[in-house]
Formats: C-alpha cells, sequence, structure tokens
C-alpha cells in the first residue's frame, strides 16, 4: 500500500495538485489539516480539521487501515505527539500529525511519530516537505519528499 500524506497547504490549491500528479499511484492522498479549502477543493485528498479550518466539515481524526496496522491521523494540535496511550485505544502503530510545518519520523518503542511538515509555510530550512509511506504486512517505509 503507498500513501501520500501532506499537511498546512493554507489554501494553496496548486501545491496540492502538483503533488498528485506527482504521485499518480498512490493508493490513498492524507491531508492532515490547515487546507483551509473545501472538501471538494483538494480531492482527491481526504483530511482532517486543522485548527485554521474553522468552517470547514473535517472530521477531527481518522483512522487508515494499513496491511501494516492501524495509522491514527489529526492535525496535532489537540493531543500532540508522543501519545501512546492514544495509540493503544484505537489500536494504532503509526501518529501523523501536522500543525508544527516541521517535518518528523521518531519512533518511540514500537510506535511511529510522523509529521510530513508543511507544503505551503515550512518552519524547518526545506523549501516544503510532504510524505510517501509504503507499507506491507511486515514493513513500513516513509520517505520524505522535498519541493
Amino acid at each position: 500500500m503507498k500513501i501520500c500524506v501532506v499537511s498546512d497547504s493554507h489554501g494553496d490549491r496548486e501545491i496540492l495538485r502538483k503533488i498528485y500528479l506527482s504521485n499518480p499511484n498512490c493508493d490513498i492522498y492524507l491531508h492532515l489539516g490547515d487546507s483551509q479549502l473545501e472538501e471538494y477543493l483538494i480531492n482527491p485528498f481526504v483530511s482532517v480539521k486543522g485548527n485554521c479550518d474553522y468552517f470547514l466539515d473535517f472530521p477531527s481524526f481518522r483512522i487508515i487501515k494499513t496491511p501494516y496496522g492501524n495509522i491514527y491521523c489529526e492535525h496535532g494540535h489537540i493531543h500532540g505527539k508522543g501519545n501512546i496511550s492514544l495509540l493503544d485505544q484505537f489500536d494504532c502503530k503509526v501518529y501523523l500529525y501536522g500543525h508544527t510545518h516541521i517535518h518528523l519520523l521518531e519512533q518511540i518503542k514500537d510506535y511511529y511519530f510522523v509529521n510530513p511538515g508543511s507544503v505551503s509555510r515550512p518552519r524547518d530550512s526545506t523549501n516544503g516537505t510532504y510524505l510517501i509511506i509504503e507499507c506491507s504486512k511486515d514493513k513500513i517505509e516513509f520517505e520524505f519528499k522535498e519541493l
């Protein structure tokens, strides 16, 4: 399974289109919030609600089922990284979040905490980043892509 993950595009619809066109073979396209765009404008990305998505009707979190295990997705302004009890509650192995605009991959015990960074307003000395996840029953790989 291949998953494309973006976050914090803050109204930049064109960058989402470019990322989709550069990665046409993904099974799922995830947006971790602060798109500031209606659902039909970010299609095929499915989103969670970010702290700047004031009037948008996205869920606060999503659970994505993969061959490797469940992935918990939220914007990150509610729980933040490192919350293993939250992952256990939903039987998840991976926590995907945005909000900080800084890309990060951290493993704590058997759990992964991953932030794709921001595609439009990075705060990590990049031109913007997003994430490609490839997983099978036995393995998961994370690759950051810089814009």
